[in-house]
């Protein structure tokens, strides 16, 4: 009998993903979708609320926009995809950034962003967005 090739390539791609990567690119999806769910629920929200739902309205709006950002980063993530590397860092610096805006309030977000930046730029993990 012959045997049937297995495809290789970038489908062999998830399997060299670090443990790190995939726990990261979970959490970075399921963050996604708590936006979404988030932004949905504001903009289905403004219009119960009079005047206010103006407000709510745009803060839906911009969850949900969030939510997408958070959703794509995440599936790169899973992909190993270099851009998604590159966008992780941004976000987690800009998180970074607004956390030390007011550290007492956001300990916790600020020593998160901190560890996923600094693995992320472990010498291993960064060559292997490459």
């Amino acid at each position: 009998m012959t045997e049937i090739p297995m495809p290789e390539g970038p489908v062999g791609a998830p399997s060299d993903r670090p443990f790190g990567v995939t726990i990261l690119a979970l959490l970075q999806i399921l963050s996604g979708l708590v936006w979404l769910v988030l932004g949905a629920t504001a903009v289905l929200a403004a219009g119960l609320v009079g005047f206010l739902g103006i407000i709510l309205l745009l803060a839906g709006a911009v969850l949900l926009i969030v939510g997408i950002i958070g959703l794509i980063i995440g599936f790169g993530l899973w992909g190993m995809r270099s851009w998604a590397w590159i966008w992780a860092i941004i976000v987690n610096f800009i998180s970074l950034i607004i956390g030390l805006t007011n550290p007492a309030q956001n300990v916790l977000g600020i020593i998160i962003s901190l560890i996923i930046i600094i693995y992320l730029m472990t010498p291993d993990i960064r060559s292997r967005f490459r």
